[in-house]
């Protein structure tokens, strides 16, 4: 017989769809939606990769994300962990995921929205900020991220003859 090893996700969950997060709560209030999510593994320590088995605190984080059916309050749930390596020398670590990486305050998802929305349907910067509801820097932030990610380093390019003087002849 065969029996599911994880844990099933519950309808809210699986509609709001980041990855990596489960919801534990949702509100209305006012006409706006609140949602609250947490990771659903324990995170790895970035210094030596021990996997955290002891909470330390907790603490809410409002994140930016994209309208789901309309403006959405996402607040995570975010935990401090101790590291329980006698060698490692970080005592404690907050979780972070791909989909929200250290420092950031908005989901990659957000992101990548918000720069298919200025490249493919040529939006300019400030009318994409509008309809996200986001400001404008958040927007420009995101542009100069995918550059930096996706298109090539110059130097490479001159090294292989594509923008070297050879093809001004």
């Amino acid at each position: 017989m065969n029996e599911p090893t994880g844990v099933a996700a519950d309808a809210a969950t699986i509609l709001f769809n980041l990855p990596d997060y489960r919801v534990i709560s949702t509100t209305v209030t006012v006409g706006r939606r609140q949602v609250i999510i947490e990771t659903d593994q324990p995170p790895g320590c970035p210094s030596c990769g021990v996997i955290a088995s002891r909470r330390k605190e907790r603490r809410l984080q409002r994140l930016r994300d994209i309208p789901v059916a309309g403006p959405v309050d996402v607040l995570w749930s975010k935990y401090r962990w101790y590291c329980e390596e006698p060698a490692c020398d970080r005592l404690s670590l907050f979780e972070s995921t791909p989909q929200v990486p250290r420092r950031a305050r908005s989901t990659s998802r957000l992101r990548d929205q918000l720069v298919e929305a200025v490249i493919r349907s040529g939006r300019a910067v400030s009318e994409t900020a509008a309809g996200f509801a986001v400001s404008w820097w958040m927007v420009r932030a995101a542009l100069n991220e995918a550059c930096l990610l996706r298109l090539p380093d110059v130097d490479k390019l001159a090294l292989h003859g594509s923008w070297g003087n050879e093809s001004l002849r």
